[in-house]
């Protein structure tokens, strides 16, 4: 019965806007069948020139206008954001969800 409880919680939390994470393999298929979704990198961009995930949008998590360029974007498509280690992109999910950008996921 505990597991039935917590399994339960588990499956409310996730079906809540609060949900913010997607899986890397389920954001990669979505990517390659859905051309509307957006792939934003807030790495810096001396990271950038390491290495970038082909057709993703570059808005650095530092620079001073980061979250003025957020705020600017469309509220009503769908966002995966990324960056090195997820901190950034976690922060960045939790920002955009606050400013009513629903369909953003890190």
């Amino acid at each position: 019965m505990v597991y039935l409880k917590t399994l339960i919680i588990i499956l409310i939390y996730i079906t809540q806007n609060n949900y913010i994470h997607i899986d890397p393999l389920v954001a990669y298929n979505q990517l390659k069948t859905n051309d509307d979704i957006i792939l934003i990198d807030v790495r810096t961009e001396e990271e950038i020139k390491l290495s970038k995930i082909s057709n993703s949008i570059n808005i650095d998590f530092d620079s001073e206008s980061f979250y003025d360029t957020i705020l600017e974007m469309d509220k009503r498509k769908k966002y995966f954001i990324y960056c090195r280690s997820g901190r950034r992109s976690t922060i960045t999910v939790n920002f955009m969800r606050k400013n009513g950008f629903e369909k953003s996921f890190n």
